[in-house]
């Protein structure tokens, strides 16, 4: 019963829309004219061709003997099986597609075809009722059956089938996706000037917006991992696209239509829509909307491959934003990472997993070196505070959830990371000192429990060994400064772990440097890198005359 009913709403649905919506009308209009045209062309100059040939192969056709009355029947058949055919298919397939119907009802192929079934069996019927009045109606009856309904017949089933194949999900994706690449290369062709009426701008951005709600429907209500992956995909390369795009297209399509105003991204943000024209951006703060509320769906769930796929398109989103210089954008994307970090910390909070979070920090990492390769100073150091703050929240944190200390290393090495690149780029040295700072202060945040980081600092070594991993690389550029910057950082754990405790961590640590590899013997998304390896060994007895020259100086300064 729950089938047919389903079954009877889809077909009276998609009636409704054949009916009524403008593109159905135009397909209309046009088959039924292409019909009757063919038809007035067959009766004028080809009837009597045909007739000839058909006599001069040896057939001696006569007309006379046509049963007018089963056109009808023939064709009302016909029409049946086929629109029957196509409303099982497409109905059944939207009950794991949502609103595939609203999409084939915007499909030029499948609105010609079902109006060009109706326009054959509106010329059989036609003829039926002209031959009863006594009309000639021979030509037009051989035109029905040996034009239209073989024609028809050739083509009727393969279509049903095509139809079948591209109610496949990935095929669905793939036409929603093109529909947005089509009309946004449609607007870069006005350029930048070009004018978009009232009507025509309130629907494209309507139109927009609802191949981006279809996406996000089947992202939650398709169960497989393939075409959720295939949607995240396709939004960052069409972001991407749409970022390249913006400076050709018109001024007046950033302005939020009234349409789109009660949209579900929106509701929430009407205070802010102001300021989310003037910067371009409501069409970006649509799609990061509806991402991040699947990304926390994926985080429920434990698809930490496909939450991470959210944050690296950002990233890839990111960095096109950038190499365009669409800076409003890159605000928007650096609040949207945060709040993935938000999420992603809560998450490993209360479930004890850090496996998300160690990906999302990369990918916000290679987020920083997009910013650092195009010397976006001041959001360098945004986003380095930014680090620093969610180091102290894991710090606090580990308490609660033990595995968030491996977060606390992954922060400190993107940092390192950082520095070594900075430094290559040969940045402001000033700037170069206040970032070494904060990131010595990964092993020194405000308002540490002294007992709790004693205990948590001897048996965790990954912050020190990345500190001096980078004092190393400063050692072979002959940095003395930085160095001793981060020389005297470590002798500061004197006071925390005692004397012999700090000699015993201090001689664990470079033994981990003196004999770590390149790689880990587990994959990630970073490979398989071992995050703690230096490959500057050489310089490790340098560190350590280095150290014990300024703790001989620490000591004759309190003895003094």
């Amino acid at each position: 019963m729950r089938g047919s009913v389903n079954l009877m709403q889809g077909f009276t649905h998609i009636l409704g829309v054949l009916l009524t919506r403008s593109r159905s009308q135009y397909a209309a209009l046009i088959v039924f004219f292409g019909v009757g045209l063919a038809d007035y062309l067959f009766r004028t100059y080809l009837f009597n061709a045909y007739s000839n040939f058909l006599q001069n192969i040896g057939t001696n056709p006569d007309w006379s003997q046509l049963d007018v009355g089963f056109a009808p029947i023939v064709w009302l058949s016909f029409f049946a099986i086929i629109l029957g055919s196509l409303t099982i298919v497409i109905t059944f397939a939207s009950q794991n597609v949502p609103k595939l119907i609203d999409l084939y009802m915007d499909h030029w192929p499948s609105l010609l075809f079902v109006w060009w079934a109706a326009a054959c069996l509106v010329h059989a019927l036609t003829i039926k009722v002209l031959s009863e009045v006594g009309a000639p109606i021979i030509p037009s009856l051989v035109f029905n059956f040996h034009v239209l309904l073989a024609v028809s017949l050739v083509i009727g089933f393969p279509f049903v089938f095509s139809i079948l194949r591209s109610t496949k999900t990935s095929n669905v994706i793939e036409n929603l996706l093109e529909g947005s690449y089509s009309t946004l290369n449609q607007l870069a062709k006005k350029g930048s000037g070009g004018k978009l009426s009232q009507h025509e701008h309130a629907k494209i951005q309507y139109q927009l917006f609802e191949e981006h709600n279809q996406l996000m429907d089947l992202l939650v209500y398709v169960p497989f991992k393939e075409p959720k992956a295939q949607v995240i995909e396709g939004i960052g390369a069409l972001l991407r696209n749409y970022v390249k795009l913006k400076p050709r297209i018109p001024d007046s399509f950033f302005k939020v239509a009234e349409r789109i105003h009660d949209d579900i991204s929106f509701r929430t943000m009407k205070n802010q829509l102001a300021e989310v024209e003037k910067s371009h951006t409501f069409y970006e703060q649509k799609s990061f909307r509806l991402i991040g509320n699947v990304y926390n769906v994926f985080l429920d769930n434990g698809e930490f491959d496909l939450s991470t796929l959210c944050v690296e398109q950002l990233s890839q989103v990111g960095k096109t934003a950038i190499e365009c210089d669409d800076q409003e954008l890159v605000d928007v994307i650096t609040v949207r990472m945060n709040t993935y970090f938000r999420f992603a910390l809560k998450h490993g909070q209360h479930h004890n997993e850090p496996r998300n979070l160690y990906n999302l920090v990369f990918h916000y990492g290679q987020f920083l070196g997009y910013l650092v390769e195009f010397q976006q100073v001041e959001r360098v150091k945004t986003c380095i505070g930014y680090f620093v703050f969610y180091g102290q929240q894991c710090f606090n944190a580990i308490p609660r959830a033990k595995s968030l200390a491996f977060i606390l290393d992954v922060l400190a090495f993107e940092m390192q990371k950082l520095m070594l690149n900075i430094y290559q780029e040969k940045w402001d040295r000033e700037l170069q000192r206040e970032l070494l700072q904060k990131f010595l202060v990964f092993d020194n945040f405000q308002d540490m429990d002294k007992n709790f980081a004693k205990q948590f600092f001897s048996q965790n070594h990954g912050i020190r060994l990345l500190h001096i991993g980078l004092a190393l690389f400063y050692l072979s550029q002959q940095e003395d400064e930085f160095v001793r910057t981060i020389v005297k950082d470590t002798i500061q754990d004197m006071d925390l772990l005692g004397k012999d405790l700090f000699a015993k961590t201090m001689s664990t640590i470079f033994a981990r440097l003196q004999f770590s590899g390149p790689t880990f013997w587990e994959d990630t998304d970073r490979g398989n890198l071992n995050i703690y390896y230096t490959p500057y060994q050489d310089e490790i007895n340098s560190f350590k005359k280095i150290q014990e020259e300024l703790l001989a100086e620490s000591e004759k300064i309190i003895l003094a």
